[in-house]
């Protein structure tokens, strides 16, 4: 299965962020204790507001776009492990030759 460039670099994007906000584990030491306020009697303000008409239409135009093209290569690639706090770190998987 081939992976269109937007694909990939969706993929590139998402990877380190996913790998950023699951790489740690994280216990709650002391419970939140909310503080005492009191309400009194109070207004939200008031507003009025106008807002600027949008229209959004389409035409046809001619325009020049470039010609691209696409070949196969072989790259080396990052591979990341990651072992959480209390596991045992995996053994690193065995790289496919080019």
């Amino acid at each position: 299965m081939k992976l269109s460039l937007f694909a990939r670099l969706i993929a590139f994007s998402v990877s380190p962020a996913f790998l950023l906000l699951s790489s740690c584990d994280v216990k709650q030491t002391q419970e939140a204790k909310a503080p005492q306020v009191e309400v009194k009697e109070g207004q939200m303000p008031k507003y009025d507001v106008e807002t600027a008409k949008v229209s959004v239409d389409s035409q046809k135009q001619e325009v020049t776009v470039p010609k691209v093209t696409t070949e196969q290569k072989t790259i080396t690639v990052p591979d990341v492990n990651v072992t959480m706090p209390g596991e045992t770190p995996a053994s690193p998987a065995a790289s496919p030759t080019p």
